[in-house]
């Protein structure tokens, strides 16, 4: 009788390395998909803040009325004319420099024109402004250094 031929297997300690670099990859992407969202929330937040802003400008010209984007900063909402109010990601905290008179708020006129000023929204290290022009009205979002 001849004996049987001899195959090659994996030992336990190979498999169990194989495991752990599949759980070592696995928590790595996860990692960097929550970074991902947590930089589509900031986008997101800021686009929504611009488009508010713009939005009062356009309702303002096509009205022939005075329109205003309202911010409340302890809670972190702000809100567009005819539009319901919005919250900014919780961590994000933002400080309003506008005309006196107006409150925490821009406002805009049939002209085209605004009360102008600037909105500061950081988080963490990140910082971003929001420039709004007093004689043409235009939003401009940059991000700070």
């Amino acid at each position: 009788m001849r004996p049987l031929p001899r195959t090659r297997g994996f030992t336990l300690f190979e498999l169990l390395v194989v495991i752990a670099l599949i759980g070592i990859s696995i928590g790595l992407v996860g990692i960097g998909v929550g970074k991902g969202l947590h930089s589509a929330h900031e986008r997101r937040a800021l686009v929504e803040v611009v488009q508010a802003l713009r939005a009062a400008r356009v309702q303002a010209i096509v009205t022939g009325q005075p329109a205003q984007t309202r911010f409340d900063l302890n809670n972190g909402l702000f809100q567009a004319p005819q539009q319901k109010a919005r919250q900014l990601p919780a961590d994000m905290q933002m400080q309003l420099h506008t005309a006196e008179g107006l409150g925490s708020a821009f406002e805009f006129y049939p002209d085209g024109g605004s009360s102008g000023g600037n909105l500061l929204l950081t988080r963490e290290a990140k910082k971003w402004r929001i420039d709004v022009n007093w004689l043409t009205g235009s939003v401009q979002l940059r991000m700070l250094k």
